[in-house]
């Protein structure tokens, strides 16, 4: 009889971990429940974050979600649709936010006043940052199909960031020890870029624009001639508009898009890098018509204004 026993538990061990492997397998696979809109989306997932153990150390936690976000990275996006790839990475970048705003509530809750108010104002700026980079990102598309995935996956990328950011916060103030690989801490170095940052990259340059007979410089505002106060960059172009940090409407790591308001119209650009390194800038009074004009060449970076 103990014989028999031992034989039945272990044919029933080997049962569960199949189902347990099968399990597994499913989960790397897109399924029609995944791609439901986004107010069904990831109840699993806030389930998971709000029944977190309390003996689970930050670093665990973070850990799952990185997990979890592999799984969004290594689905077979080849054989999806463009539908399809905007519904799962609005799924991936939802699966960060809710970590987010998990780890967001419970610092929130664990810091105190003087230091709170700090992270508070470091929070903000970093949404304005967020959403400058998701409507730059999405910009590229000028309104095409592909913009809800190219805004999604920067908001994922910004989130999963911050996320990182706030997960080491959390685990300092309970005294826990936390660490970002060193590849992952490199990729959320470039997710996040900051408008300053990205404005150095163009600094000292003008370009010429044959097509218009127009000279585009871009300068700090403290040494240009046409500075605009109260800002730090200024963009100026003879004969056009005098534009500045004030009037960005999006930016990513390699473009900058700027929006002013005239009576009855609005007038938008564009500056960015070619591949092949070359500055270019493009003008127009709609994203559609930035989209003709940006395929053309609209200058190029010639040389330092020193």
């Amino acid at each position: 009889m103990k014989r028999i026993a031992i034989l039945l538990y272990f044919m029933f061990i080997l049962f569960c971990s199949g189902c347990g492997a099968k399990m597994e397998k499913m989960q790397f696979s897109i399924s029609d429940e995944q791609l439901q809109p986004a107010e069904n989306r990831h109840t699993e997932d806030v389930n998971d974050i709000e029944e977190k153990s309390e003996a689970e150390s930050i670093q665990d936690e973070i850990a799952k979600v990185e997990v979890k976000s592999c799984e969004y990275e290594n689905a077979d996006w080849g054989s999806m649709g463009q539908q399809e790839m905007n519904q799962l990475t609005a799924q991936w970048y939802q699966l960060w936010d809710d970590e987010l705003n998990s780890l967001w509530s419970r610092l929130s809750d664990e810091l105190d006043a003087e230091t709170k108010a700090k992270v508070l104002d470091e929070q903000r700026a970093w949404i304005k940052r967020k959403e400058q980079n998701v409507k730059g990102a999405g910009a590229a598309a000028f309104g095409g199909s592909l913009q809800p995935q190219l805004q999604n996956s920067a908001a994922e990328k910004m989130t999963r960031a911050r996320a990182y950011i706030l997960a080491a916060y959390l685990a300092d103030v309970r005294n826990e020890s936390f660490t970002i690989p060193s590849e992952i801490q490199e990729s959320i170095d470039m997710a996040d870029p900051s408008l300053n940052d990205v404005f150095k990259e163009f600094e000292g340059q003008w370009i010429f624009d044959e097509e218009s007979g127009a000279c585009v410089g871009i300068e700090r505002t403290e040494t240009c001639a046409y500075g605009v106060e109260g800002s730090n960059w200024t963009v100026w172009v003879t004969g056009g508009d005098v534009i500045s940090d004030l009037d960005v409407y999006g930016y990513t790591g390699n473009s900058i898009i700027f929006k002013i308001a005239h009576d009855g119209y609005d007038a938008f650009y564009i500056l960015s890098f070619n591949l092949d390194n070359s500055i270019k800038f493009a003008f127009g009074n709609s994203l559609w018509r930035m989209k003709l004009l940006s395929g053309e060449s609209r200058g190029q970076k010639t040389k330092d204004a020193k």
